[in-house]
């Protein structure tokens, strides 16, 4: 589970801002949220949602996570840049390294680890076990001027080591690894996983367990999934029967298509077809969720797996329609259940760029109550411009957060609601709309005389100091 997350200079980010998960020891309502962390007294919450304006730097926290993912799993090519995107506003913050950390829980550890990287190389890299109060290190990493690469193991990589056996790490760290490159992400591509050390593993299966979902993204193995799993298709199918979306069931249709179609695909893909071994098949996605389905069997068959939603006609018949027909709101929902249903089977941490997005506030709401009430274990954060998530029934005041900049040109600045002393009868929505937390635009300030004697007219309390709230 995440416990935190820290940016330095990235995009909007310029000072150290921080998103915890770890619950506030003030605020005892909604007790059932809670996880305990192991060893230590605090507990870590299942939910956060992230307000803020447009363009206040809500989407570059996500961005911010889904780069360090990126980092540890993916990599950096040799002698490829590094593609992090320094604060751009200032004079100094080019020339200085971004940092990313978390802090988090897999296989009931506590660890800790962090790097700091500019175009050109990874400047330092850390991780560690926490226990209580006590940090055991794992390893230390730094790279000098010239570009030489230092990696210092620490007590918990010891060869007598209560945490594991780690001597392929240890050789690894004696050989060193490129510049641009973390070690962790050279432990995971270069170490078979029994290989790895317990701690190893164990970050690098918490780093595969964040998944990451921009505003436009598709699940694009959705047709794969309906095909192959059918404890999601019934569970995909009764969500949004439930919901009345009109769909019944979610349906798989397969159909040949000429292998000269191949010709059209990017060289890269052109050529991992020609490398599939006989017997094997590789799937290509599209936006829409059908998958181009294409098999080395004595010769490249091609087949077209196309995702189809079935309705219900007046007379009871079912009659199958193009899923890529139906309307926005059914895709981005059916596109997110994937979510529900992998928090359900286990822990995973979920990452949601404006979850509301093309969804009915009610529907949006019911499904982070649905995942509340049925992902026990795992984490969703989301970011969102919609109030119906500002109900202190649903959501506790350290699992609301907001993101704001300082000023016209500031960097973004990440803080909780549990930072403000509010009334429990306040009704939050309200409060976040008339700018009592910030983080909403000051559109009133830019319009015309006439329609702010109107606003004023039928908001007359607006101007009214907020006796409740207090920072």
């Amino acid at each position: 589970m995440l416990l935190s997350f820290t940016v330095e200079n990235f995009r909007s980010f310029k000072e150290v801002q921080t998103l915890s998960m770890v619950a506030s020891n003030r605020h005892p309502d909604h007790e059932n949220h809670l996880t305990p962390i192991p060893q230590d007294e605090n507990k870590v919450l299942p939910v956060a949602a992230v307000y803020g304006a447009n363009g206040a730097g809500k989407s570059n926290l996500v961005r911010a996570l889904g780069f360090l993912r990126m980092l540890v799993l993916e990599g950096t090519e040799p002698k490829k840049a590094i593609p992090r995107q320094a604060f751009a506003l200032d004079e100094e913050t080019p020339r200085e390294p971004s940092e990313f950390s978390v802090q988090f829980v897999q296989d009931s550890r506590v660890f800790a680890y962090g790097c700091q990287v500019d175009e050109k190389k990874v400047c330092a890299e850390w991780l560690s076990v926490l226990r209580g109060s006590k940090e055991t290190t794992v390893f230390e990493r730094a790279t000098d001027a010239s570009g030489k690469v230092m990696i210092q193991t620490g007590p918990a990589m010891a060869a007598d080591s209560e945490w594991g056996d780690h001597t392929k790490p240890r050789e690894l760290a004696k050989v060193g690894v490129l510049p641009n490159q973390l070690f962790l992400h050279a432990v995971g591509a270069m170490l078979q996983e029994a290989d790895q050390g317990p701690l190893f593993r164990a970050a690098l299966e918490w780093m595969d367990s964040v998944t990451i979902i921009p505003a436009d993204a598709t699940f694009q193995l959705l047709s794969r999934l309906v095909a192959q799993n059918k404890d999601f298709t019934d569970f995909a199918g009764e969500f949004l029967r439930r919901v009345e979306t009109g769909v019944e069931e979610l349906k798989v249709e397969t159909s040949d298509l000429d292998k000269n179609v191949l010709s059209g695909l990017e060289p890269n893909l052109q050529r991992m077809i020609e490398d599939l071994p006989p017997g094997e098949q590789i799937a290509l996605p599209a936006r829409d969720g059908s998958e181009m389905l294409v098999e080395n069997l004595s010769g490249m068959k091609v087949r077209l797996r196309t995702l189809t939603a079935e309705h219900l006609t007046p007379d009871g018949r079912r009659v199958g329609l193009p899923f890529n027909e139906e309307s926005d709101g059914t895709k981005r929902l059916t596109h997110l259940l994937p979510v529900l249903h992998g928090g359900k089977q286990g822990a995973g941490i979920y990452v949601i760029d404006e979850i509301d997005r093309s969804l009915h506030p009610l529907l949006a709401k019911g499904f982070v109550r649905s995942f509340l009430e049925n992902c026990i274990g795992s984490q969703l954060v989301f970011t969102t411009h919609e109030t119906a998530f500002l109900d202190l029934e649903l959501l506790r005041r350290d699992e609301i957060w907001f993101v704001k900049k300082q000023g016209a040109r500031g960097a973004s600045e990440i803080y909780s609601l549990a930072e403000y002393r509010v009334r429990t009868d306040l009704k939050l929505d309200k409060a976040y709309l008339q700018g009592r937390f910030d983080a909403v635009p000051p559109i009133e300030n830019e319009l015309p005389e006439w329609v702010g004697k109107i606003m004023a007219e039928l908001h007359p309390n607006k101007a009214e100091p907020a006796l409740a709230l207090a920072k």
